[in-house]
């Protein structure tokens, strides 16, 4: 009956903060952190496939192992002789179609599956004509525009589209001359833009979760009115929004596969994995990497420089 008296609005939220703070979340246990990815280096005419494992919190290689193929049955091998399926774990993978199947069945209830942003911006990317409009220039910002901070470009885009629609009234020559000329003067603003994060050391902005659910919301609201391969990329994301937004519920977890993939780019780069010849080859070079970053190797106590100064003769060593 007490809930029919009227009350104030102070009372109302003293009883919903105390509701709040009586409630209890259970902790999250020690959470693994782990960046799964692939790569596909030659032995001669021979393809093999390199799986690798890195520890999020180390960057250091769990496991890093060459195989004849990647098929589901072999990735949960390889996930089997390196990770406990019955620790929680935090996976970023990117998006192939296959690894929530296989990362799914080998964790279960265990597993906290994050897809790569990085991959998911590039297929994006990768949806749109390479010489395509003012008007695709900016559905391609909005839509990158869900997990990170792309408000300048949208505005200086936005400008242009008002524009674009007359000038594509002036005839295809004025036309293509002017997108010409837009185009590159996007790309320049997007270039300063780069080289500014660069000087200041800072990252794109990440949307908050919040922020991500309102962009994607909005988007979602306009659907039908997009070209068929905006609305199939925006299903898509729909489809995997849990995949993608696993990174805002799990303290410092990451959103991309960076890290491995900064392993590869230095342990073996794309144009020296098809020149090895042997698998002996292979292995030594990502070994090699993986010495290195263990702090194995050591650091050089004399440069090339100095080595060479030892062996030349009368030399004054003041």
């Amino acid at each position: 009956m007490e809930l029919i008296f009227p009350r104030g609005k102070d009372t109302i939220h003293n009883d919903f903060t105390n509701s709040v703070e009586s409630v209890y979340i259970p902790p999250i246990g020690d959470i693994q952190i782990v960046h799964y990815d692939e790569q596909h280096p030659k032995m001669g005419r021979t393809q093999k496939f390199r799986l690798t494992l890195l520890d999020g919190v180390t960057g250091r290689p769990i496991a890093d192992k060459l195989y004849d193929d990647k098929s589901p049955e072999t990735i949960k091998t390889f996930l089997k002789a390196h990770l406990d399926p019955t620790k929680q774990t935090f996976v970023v993978t990117d998006l192939y179609s296959s690894y929530p199947g296989v990362f799914g069945k080998f964790f279960g209830e265990n597993l906290i599956h994050q897809l790569c942003l990085l991959h998911l911006n590039k297929l994006i990317v990768g949806d749109f004509p390479k010489h395509g409009t003012i008007e695709q220039e900016l559905m391609k910002y909005r839509m990158l525009n869900i997990f990170y901070n792309r408000d300048a470009e949208i505005e200086v885009l936005e400008g242009m589209a008002k524009e674009e629609q007359m000038m594509i009234l002036k005839g295809d020559s004025k036309y293509i001359a002017w997108l010409k000329s837009n185009m590159s003067i996007f790309r320049q603003f997007v270039h300063e833009r780069e080289l500014k994060r660069r000087r200041e050391e800072e990252n794109l902005e990440q949307r908050t979760f919040l922020e991500a659910v309102k962009a994607f919301a909005t988007l979602m609201v306009e659907i039908d009115s997009f070209e068929a391969f905006v609305q199939k990329r925006l299903r898509m994301i729909e489809k995997n929004w849990k995949h993608l937004t696993e990174f805002y519920f799990v303290e410092d977890a990451p959103a991309t596969n960076n890290l491995v993939e900064n392993y590869y780019s230095t342990s073996l780069k794309t144009h020296r994995k098809k020149q090895l010849r042997t698998e002996r080859e292979i292995k030594n070079q990502m070994k090699l990497s993986a010495m290195k970053r263990a702090g194995v190797l050591g650091k050089c106590e004399k440069t090339l420089l100095e080595a060479f100064l030892m062996f030349v003769p009368f030399r004054d060593a003041g």
